[in-house]
């Protein structure tokens, strides 16, 4: 049996998600993450981040909010709407930042992360049990 599975629920779902949401906080409190010379690169590589931040924020939520791993509609859009109200509550915080502004694009970002890992986990059996 595998050993993870014997921990008790809070620490193996609640804490990866509480330090992953501290992570996206910590990274948001920085006035700059890393400087790229290219305009292009500059979007490509935060508009990517987001998303894939806001994916595993979204998988993590999931785990939390379904011990049982179910994938039914009403928990894959908590999870997700938890996701969204944390990817609108980070730019709120990023509007105190200096240097960082907070903008509806990212929220959309962060969402469409979110939505695409709820898709995923419910229309991939495959990934559903890698993700497990």
């Amino acid at each position: 049996m595998n050993p993870i599975k014997m921990w008790p629920r809070w620490l193996r779902d609640g804490v990866p998600l509480v330090f992953w949401m501290s992570v996206i906080f910590f990274l948001s409190s920085r006035s700059r993450l890393i400087d790229i010379e290219s305009t292009v690169g500059d979007r490509t590589f935060y508009k990517t981040a987001h998303f894939l931040a806001y994916a595993l924020l979204a998988w993590l939520w999931w785990r939390a909010i379904s011990p049982e791993r179910e994938v039914t509609w009403n928990l894959l859009f908590t999870a997700l709407g938890l996701t969204v109200l944390y990817g609108i509550s980070d730019e709120f915080h990023q509007l105190f930042v200096p240097g960082r502004f907070g903008r509806v694009a990212d929220v959309l970002f962060d969402t469409s992360g979110g939505l695409a890992m709820i898709l995923a986990l419910r229309h991939v059996e495959w990934l559903r049990k890698f993700l497990e």
